[in-house]
């Protein structure tokens, strides 16, 4: 039998019982305190990323704005210094005091001759006396041509007949209206050329299909030697000869009237035709 007095035993009970209770309820505060405390870090961590984030967009649209400004900038000075180009190229072409030079380009396209090119280039000297060596480029303008027939014949410049133009620098004079079995209108009548083994090729022009005052002739079947017909006809193709569309043609006579007359032989140190590859 036990010395304690029952109101003892009592006491002992309750106060282990407390005990026992206290211990998970601290445990149970500590777990909501490191809860609060990791959350709170989170939310810390996510209000940092989202001002991070939102500091990166506005540099980069700070960044855009620039770069767009920067190309506006460069997009007026390119404009700039075109318009004084232009403005400096028209005084000087319009000075007919001034030396003037020009070159009517023939470039060959091997991979398709009916898609060669004509380049009109014009040189002039601003300063003769002070740089009598110096010529500006004041004019560039390039169409489309085509010369020779299909094929390696149409490709070889010493097939009379077959081949294109051979290369070579050539004099010639323009003529307005040429009246003529075949070849009519508005043309640019070369000098004879030796190929590179010693053939001559004669009757060559740079010429195009039409009347021999510059008109379309009626629309007949087949191919018509006084009406332009492409793309329904390749009226590109030429026994030798450079052939330009009619529209074409009158420009290059155009630009050529500009600084030449027609009917005229000028040396090639002033104006040439110049076939290349």
């Amino acid at each position: 039998m036990s010395y304690f007095p029952r109101a003892a035993r009592v006491l002992v009970v309750l106060a282990l019982s407390a005990s026992v209770v206290a211990v998970p309820v601290t445990a149970v505060a500590a777990e909501k305190h490191s809860s609060v405390h990791r959350t709170s870090h989170k939310v810390v961590h996510e209000a940092r990323h989202k001002a991070a984030k939102k500091k990166v967009r506005h540099l980069t649209r700070h960044q855009l704005r620039v770069k767009r400004a920067k190309a506006r900038q460069a997009r007026v000075r390119a404009a700039r210094v075109h318009a004084r180009l232009v403005a400096r190229n028209t005084r000087l072409r319009k000075d007919r005091s001034l030396p003037h030079q020009a070159s009517i380009v023939f470039d060959k396209n091997w991979k398709n001759p009916f898609n060669s090119r004509i380049v009109f280039h014009v040189w002039v000297k601003p300063h003769p006396k002070k740089q009598p060596k110096r010529w500006v480029e004041v004019e560039k303008v390039s169409w489309r041509a085509g010369s020779g027939l299909s094929g390696a014949a149409g490709r070889d410049e010493c097939h009379r007949g077959q081949g294109w133009s051979p290369n070579g620098v050539y004099s010639f004079v323009q003529h307005d209206r040429r009246k003529a079995p075949l070849i009519n209108g508005r043309v640019f009548e070369l000098q004879p050329m030796a190929c590179r083994n010693g053939t001559v090729r004669q009757m060559m022009y740079i010429h195009s299909e039409q009347t021999w005052d510059n008109k379309q002739c009626k629309n007949v079947k087949g191919d018509d030697g006084c009406r332009w017909e492409v793309p329904r006809v390749n009226d590109y193709r030429s026994w030798g000869c450079i052939k330009m569309a009619p529209r074409d043609l009158k420009a290059l006579t155009r630009h050529f009237h500009r600084y030449f007359k027609a009917e005229t032989r000028y040396p090639t140190s002033v104006v040439r035709v110049k076939v290349k590859d």
